[in-house]
C-alpha cells in the first residue's frame, strides 16, 4: 500500500542501468513512483511524464561544469546522489526526505497553497499542545563561506532542535548549485527557499539572492516581491534583524568567513532580543573581515573553527534541551 506521506510523489531517475534497478526497487518499497528513467549519459528529455523531482545517481565525483549544465537545463528540482543505494533504513529515510523537500519546492502554486493550509493547521495544533518552536540559527557567510559551512554541517549531528537559514553572498545563478553541493555533504537537507516555507527542525534553507524574505508568525518565511535594498545579495543584516524580531530569544547567528562588515548592524539586535552570536575563528577563515567585524562590535559569545562551532552547538542543545541560550 502506498504510504500516505509519499502519496503521489513522482520521480524521474537518471542513472546507469544497474543503479536504476536498485533505486527503482527502493523507491517502490517506499510507495514512490518512478515515471521516467534515463541513462546517465543521456540527454534530458522533453517529456517529463508528470515527474516532480529528478534523481541523478553519479558514479564518480561530478565535474562543476557538468553539474552547472544539468541544474541549468532541468525544469525539475534535482537531487544528486553519489555511490549508489546506501545501506540501512536511516540512509533510505534521508533520501526520501530530500526527495520530498525538493518536490515540494517544485509544486504548482495551487498545491503549494493547499500544503500551506495544512501546515497552518499543524501550527494551531502545535500551539494547543504546548510544543516549542525550533531554534532558528542564521548562518552568515561570504568569500570562503561555502567550504566553512560544509565543514560545519559535516561535523553537526542530524537530530538537533534547530532550523538554519543560510545567508551566503552569491549570485542567483549559482545558488542551486551551492544548495546541491551542500545537500550532498552531510545528513542535513539543504534547499533554496520557496515562495513560502514553514521552518522545521532539521533543515537548512538557502536565502534567495534575488528577493528579500519576510518572517511571519507560525514559523513561516516568505519571499518578498521586492529585491534587497543593498548591493549585498542576500543582505545578512536584513536576515538577522528579521530573524531577531520574529524569533526573539530563540534566534541565534553564526558568522563565517567573508569580506566586509555585513551583519554588524543587526548583531546587537540579536543579542538584545535574547539570542546569541557566534563567529568563525580568524585563523580558520579564508577571509576573516566579517567575523572579526562582528567580534569588534557585538558580544560574540563563542568563536571557533567550523568543527568547533558544530560541537559547541551540539553540546549546548544537549545540556539545555531545546533552549540553547
Amino acid at each position: 500500500m502506498e504510504d500516505a506521506a509519499h502519496a503521489g510523489l513522482r520521480v524521474a531517475l537518471m542513472a546507469a542501468e544497474d543503479r536504476r534497478r536498485d533505486f527503482r526497487d527502493l523507491l517502490a518499497r517506499e510507495g514512490i513512483r518512478v515515471v521516467l528513467e534515463q541513462p546517465l549519459s543521456g540527454s534530458l528529455p522533453f517529456e517529463w511524464k508528470g515527474a516532480e523531482v529528478l534523481l541523478v545517481s553519479l558514479e564518480g565525483r561530478p565535474e562543476p561544469v557538468e553539474m552547472s549544465c544539468l541544474l541549468a537545463q532541468s525544469p525539475l528540482p534535482v537531487l544528486i546522489n553519489q555511490g549508489g543505494v546506501g545501506d540501512g533504513g536511516i540512509w533510505s529515510r534521508q533520501l526520501i526526505g530530500k526527495l520530498r523537500t525538493l518536490a515540494a519546492r517544485g509544486l504548482p502554486r495551487a498545491r503549494l497553497e493547499v500544503a500551506q493550509q495544512q501546515a497552518n493547521l499543524r501550527v494551531i495544533e502545535d500551539a494547543g499542545g504546548g510544543g516549542e518552536r525550533p531554534w532558528l540559527i542564521v548562518l552568515g557567510a561570504s568569500i570562503g563561506g561555502p567550504r566553512a559551512v560544509a565543514r560545519f554541517l559535516q561535523a553537526l549531528p542530524d537530530e538537533l532542535p534547530v532550523s538554519f537559514l543560510l545567508a551566503q553572498h552569491m549570485s542567483e545563478s549559482f545558488q542551486d548549485l551551492l544548495a546541491e553541493q551542500l545537500d550532498r555533504c552531510s545528513h542535513w537537507p539543504v534547499a533554496l527557499l520557496g515562495d513560502r516555507q514553514r521552518l522545521e527542525a532539521g533543515q537548512v534553507w538557502l536565502v534567495p539572492a534575488d528577493s528579500r524574505i519576510e518572517m511571519r508568525a507560525g514559523r513561516e518565511v516568505c519571499r518578498s516581491a521586492q529585491g534587497w535594498n543593498t548591493i549585498r545579495r542576500p543582505d545578512i543584516d536584513s536576515v538577522l534583524s528579521g530573524a531577531a524580531e520574529a524569533f526573539g530569544s530563540r534566534c541565534g547567528a553564526i558568522m563565517f568567513s567573508g569580506l566586509g562588515q555585513d551583519g554588524v548592524r543587526s548583531c546587537e539586535l540579536v543579542t538584545r532580543r535574547g539570542g546569541f552570536m557566534w563567529a568563525q575563528s580568524a585563523e580558520s577563515c579564508v577571509i576573516s573581515n566579517m567575523p572579526e567585524a562582528v567580534r569588534r562590535d557585538c558580544a560574540v559569545e563563542f568563536s571557533g573553527t567550523p568543527e568547533e562551532l558544530a560541537r559547541a552547538l551540539e553540546q549546548r542543545c544537549r545540556e539545555e534541551g531545546a533552549r540553547p541560550n
